[in-house]
Order: C-alpha cells, then sequence, then structure tokens
C-alpha cells in the first residue's frame, strides 16, 4: 500500500502436531478481523492466532471452547 515492508515475530508453541491448514487458518483468522476494520497488525495477530491452534491439534480442528482474546480494546 504505501510500499513498505512490515515483519511480525511468530509466538513459539509447546507442541507442533499437524501443520495441515494452518495457512488456511491464517488467512481466516485474518481475514475476518479484516472484516471488522481491524489494522494490519491485529489482523497478523488473529491469523497467528488461528495457525498456532491447528499446529497443536492432529487435523484441522479447533478446541470446543474459543479462548481468542481480540485486541480490540474498546
Amino acid at each position: 500500500m504505501d510500499g513498505n515492508v512490515s515483519s511480525f515475530e511468530v509466538e513459539k508453541v509447546d507442541s507442533l502436531v499437524d501443520t495441515n491448514g494452518a495457512g488456511d487458518a491464517f488467512v481466516g483468522g485474518f481475514l475476518a478481523a479484516y472484516m471488522q476494520s481491524k489494522d494490519i497488525p491485529d489482523c497478523v495477530m488473529a491469523g497467528h492466532w488461528a495457525a498456532r491452534i491447528i499446529i497443536q491439534h492432529q487435523g484441522c480442528t479447533f478446541p470446543t471452547i474459543c479462548d481468542y482474546d481480540s485486541c480490540d480494546s474498546s
């Protein structure tokens, strides 16, 4: 958009189980935040969270209870 490149640190995980679906999960989390008019760093954070959950479970599955804590301060 403005020609600048940003990098975002990825949080380490305790256990890597299965990477299938991690990219799709990232895009889903990113777009969900983007559609809520979040800024790009918040969108990336949502994508990282979704991918982090996926890679810690067998298959492309989420736990029953969602523990995502949006960075929305309003």
